[in-house]
């Protein structure tokens, strides 16, 4: 289906929050309405429609598959690439709490505390 590579194309790069994540399931679910012609007025639940399509929700775990492809091919390089990964760039902070980065989200979807102990799983 040509929608989902151009909605996520780079998502292997994103950094997802809670709303990002709720804004792509109900986009994926406004995908599925409109190719069966489903209109809000009639009132289908969600679960009624991913029946009436025979699917079940896929994007997020469409993402999260591409997201351990590219960190297994980047981890699997040179130290250029690792050191992108650890934020190791000079220079001061901003101010607030971070961003939440890229590589935190990967650790927690893995359930490591550092991407070596992901490398050496693989």
């Amino acid at each position: 289906m040509y929608i989902w590579s151009i909605a996520l194309y780079g998502c292997e790069t994103w950094t997802l929050t809670q709303n990002d994540r709720a804004r792509l399931e109900a986009f994926e679910m406004w995908c599925w309405r409109r190719m069966k012609g489903i209109s809000w007025m009639e009132r289908k639940t969600n679960e009624e429609v991913l029946r009436m399509v025979e699917e079940r929700r896929t994007i997020l775990n469409t993402i999260d598959a591409r997201r351990g492809n590219m960190i297994g091919h980047l981890i699997r390089h040179d130290d250029f690439f690792k050191t992108i990964l650890e934020e190791k760039i000079e220079g001061k902070r901003g101010r607030g709490r971070p961003r939440r980065s890229y590589i935190d989200q990967i650790k927690e979807k893995v359930g490591v505390a550092s991407y070596q102990e992901k490398h050496n799983h693989l």
